[in-house]
């Protein structure tokens, strides 16, 4: 499995973690995470539970609702960091 197939699959479970109402199947990489239940509580816990996953950190301005709108643009934003 490539690593960026691993990153997509570890950030589909930690999105999965943290909003319990969606199955596996209603996620997408392209699923609008905002419109499926992700609001500003638990986006910050996202945030916290990406970071230690991947060992990065994100920058104030890395942590926009553009970046975090999809499992595929936190997948982007994961391997911007991980770079």
């Amino acid at each position: 499995m490539k690593n960026i197939d691993l990153i997509e699959k570890e950030t589909k479970n930690i999105v999965l973690n943290i909003l319990p109402n969606i199955n596996g199947e209603d996620l997408s990489e392209s699923s609008n995470l905002f419109s499926i239940g992700l609001d500003s509580v638990n986006a910050m816990s996202l945030v916290l539970k990406l970071q230690n996953n991947f060992g990065i950190k994100f920058e104030i301005n890395d942590i926009n609702a553009e970046n975090f709108q999809s499992v595929a643009t936190i997948v982007k934003l994961i391997e911007q960091k991980q770079g």
